[in-house]
């Protein structure tokens, strides 16, 4: 009996080891605030479908192994497009579903709506899409409005000048008249003047106006030699429509983002407007291209492609939920831990190298965050556009994959 006995708790034990050992560790939970419904619902859709996409791949691929295999279980809100409600659903994700951290798409109103809420609550967050950090708990993809946005551009046009022989001497200011695209201009004209251009003027575009040739008829008697701002893609749409039926020429368009380079512009003007105006004196700035020379950006691109099933091309959105889901994952593992401190000790000292198997975006600095929160190297990609519809990279000279087109 004794020895049954004994054989008896071996084997119990035996199990209850084995239970032990094969037990999963608890679940990441990670909030994440798209915009899914409402006027930016395309751009929400598009980051939270790669950005899960990717998630999903890290926790098939054995998911945070500092923290023992754990899995990242993401918690979805969505904010309507709406700066009020990304703040209400920031504070229910962190005090109700216990979110170790957000990660969300984010516009810069957005952004600035939920800022006092992090500040309040401190809990780590990487945003994709909003110009600037407004709390020390945010970090950001994005660009800083003048060491990103205004420098990219006014040291494009410079370079044309320099380099391509380009006879850029005025140019106008061209923006969504929304909180980014203000500060990005109040930049610009600073940074301009410094490398020899003279300011035309400004032009605002109403950012709940159904058409902008008003806002192309006072930029025209301006004659500007080129145009710079920060234009959202329905800006971009319209603008671009009212150019093709005012028949502008002469002029050069610069702007970022979406306005200029967002794959939506080819479905949003149509085929006809498009092929005459996003090819011909256009070049957009952006943080993300399909276009860029890199084997990591490619294979992840045609990865997606092929087993992500979405409803929509891979696009510079999409890259940015891509490279987010990248980035969270990076910081978990360096964190080891799910402690708020550990975790922002983590993104401070993020560092992915240019070349690097999970960095999409194209900077010979790599990405790192600044103190402000936001990339160390913030020089933008610069584009022109293709008749097929794909992109071309004409700067920075190291992320090259064309020489711009002089003009028409």
């Amino acid at each position: 009996m004794a020895r049954k006995t004994a054989v008896a708790l071996l084997l119990l034990a035996l199990t209850i080891g084995h239970t032990a050992q094969a037990a999963d560790p608890p679940p990441i939970r990670i909030g994440s605030i798209m915009q899914m419904s409402g006027p930016l619902a395309a751009y929400g859709q598009e980051a939270w479908a790669n950005f899960k996409y990717l998630i999903d791949k890290i926790n098939a691929e054995g998911g945070i192994k500092s923290l023992g295999g754990a899995k990242i279980e993401l918690v979805l809100a969505d904010d309507a497009s709406l700066p009020a409600r990304a703040a209400n659903e920031a504070r229910r994700l962190i005090t109700d579903e216990h979110v170790v951290m957000l990660a969300s798409g984010l516009q810069t109103p957005e952004m600035l709506g939920i800022s006092p809420v992090l500040d309040e609550l401190k809990i780590p967050t990487i945003a994709m899409m909003p110009a600037g950090s407004a709390s020390p708990y945010l970090f950001s993809l994005n660009f800083p409005y003048d060491r990103g946005y205004a420098k990219t551009m006014a040291d494009f046009l410079a370079w044309l000048n320099k380099e391509h022989g380009y006879h850029i001497k005025t140019v106008a200011m061209l923006y969504s008249n929304y909180e980014a695209a203000q500060k990005v201009n109040e930049a610009l004209k600073r940074r301009l003047p410094e490398l020899g251009f003279t300011i035309a003027g400004e032009v605002p575009m109403d950012t709940k106006a159904t058409d902008q040739t008003a806002a192309l008829l006072r930029l025209r008697a301006m004659k500007p030699d080129a145009t710079a701002g920060l234009v959202r893609a329905q800006e971009g749409a319209l603008l671009n429509q009212a150019r093709y039926s005012l028949n502008i020429k002469g002029i050069l368009f610069l702007g970022g983002t979406g306005g200029f380079s967002d794959e939506h512009l080819w479905k949003d003007v149509g085929e006809q407007i498009a092929q005459a105006t996003l090819t011909h004196d256009l070049f957009g700035l952006t943080i993300f291209s399909t276009g860029s020379k890199s084997d990591a950006l490619q294979a992840t691109i045609k990865d997606i492609e092929k087993n992500a099933h979405l409803p929509f091309p891979v696009s510079a959105t999409g890259l940015g939920g891509a490279q987010a889901a990248r980035v969270v994952q990076r910081v978990l593992e360096a964190a080891g831990s799910t402690d708020r401190d550990a975790v922002m000790t983590a993104f401070k000292a993020l560092k992915m190298p240019l070349g690097d198997k999970d960095l999409y975006m194209i900077r010979p600095g790599g990405l790192e965050f600044a103190e402000d929160r936001m990339p160390v190297d913030s020089t933008g990609l610069i584009i022109q556009w293709q008749p097929d519809h794909s992109q071309q990279v004409v700067y920075p000279p190291a992320a090259a994959t064309a020489e711009p087109r002089p003009m028409q």
